[in-house]
């Protein structure tokens, strides 16, 4: 990466050659915690309301939240959720992604200001090492508090140079992983199925949503708001926008590729999700007509999910 131990934004104060891949660790892991935290708030309303098959459930849990599925293929509910809550050991839980911020802040310490280290520090201390069932609410809740106060902190006390810039692109590349992960778990439901409110309310785009269409959410809707909408912070688009720009910023070279894959796989999805909802507003649509329709959203949901993942890797390959 060029640039490396010189400012990375002309006039900043300088980061160590050791610190860009921790800085950009920190942003990732306090995004991953709020994200999968919100996913699960959403996910226990959608199970108490929209009761499923218990292996079933855990499957769609653990798919949003980028668990192997193959690896926790034989986990109920509980047991998914105990996981993606309070193991520190697993990669898709939210210890996981708290205790790595911490332990990120703290290889990068000389480039943050003390209060959101400390900060840090003390959410990993609280951490529990088993969240009981009754009290899953509240840990969620408490850790997109702790998650909103880094970004505060974050958005108030980090200089405007290179560490800002990494942590804002580890964000947001996090933040984009996150919906297509959301949106490719629920790529097969059904246009109007009301699993989609769920999946508005996992991203906080729920009240966005009421706002700008008031009715019951569709596919369309939600895939337009969160995949294609860079009005929206929690968008794809907007993620994939402002990573570019960090990048820009930062003089890095690297994840063109990925990004660019990522730009052709949203304008598919947009031409898709356009002519499904022509299609779906037709009077009396044939079931063969609908079932296409979605399989080639479902495709089109995967193909954007692959492209993120792949520009993801390509940035972090280039800043490691």
């Amino acid at each position: 990466m060029a640039g490396i131990g010189e400012p990375l934004v002309r006039g900043a104060a300088g980061v160590s050659a050791s610190a860009p891949a921790h800085l950009l660790a920190l942003g990732r892991g306090i995004e991953r915690a709020d994200a999968t935290a919100r996913i699960l708030e959403a996910h226990l309303l959608l199970a108490r309301d929209h009761p499923r098959p218990d292996a079933a459930d855990a499957r769609l849990v653990l798919r949003a939240c980028g668990a192997d599925e193959a690896a926790d293929a034989r986990l109920g509910r509980s047991a998914a959720i105990d996981l993606l809550t309070a193991d520190r050991s697993h990669p898709a839980s939210i210890a996981h992604a708290l205790v790595g911020a911490r332990d990120a802040a703290r290889l990068a310490r000389e480039s943050l200001p003390a209060e959101l280290y400390d900060m840090l520090v003390a959410t990993r201390a609280r951490l529990p090492r088993k969240v009981v069932e009754p009290r899953v609410a509240d840990f969620l809740a408490w850790v997109r508090e702790r998650s909103a106060l880094a970004v505060g902190l974050i958005e108030s006390a980090v200089a405007r140079d290179g560490a800002f810039e990494l942590i804002a692109l580890g964000r947001r590349l996090e933040r984009a992983a996150a919906t297509t992960r959301l949106l490719a778990a629920h790529a097969d439901d059904p246009e109007s199925d009301p699993r989609w409110m769920f999946v508005l309310r996992s991203a906080g785009a729920h009240e966005a949503h009421v706002r700008a269409h008031r009715g019951a959410p569709t596919a369309a809707a939600a895939i337009e708001l969160l995949a294609l909408d860079e009005r929206f912070p929690r968008s794809v688009a907007h993620g994939l926008v402002h990573a570019e720009r960090s990048l820009r910023a930062l003089g890095v070279d690297g994840g063109s590729t990925g990004l660019a894959a990522s730009r052709r796989a949203a304008a598919e999805l947009s031409l898709v999700v356009d002519a499904g909802a022509r299609a779906a507003a037709e009077p009396g649509p044939a079931p063969a007509d609908a079932d296409r329709a979605r399989e080639r959203r479902a495709s089109a949901l995967r193909s954007l999910h692959a492209a993120v993942e792949q520009a993801r890797r390509e940035i972090l390959l280039a800043l490691d």
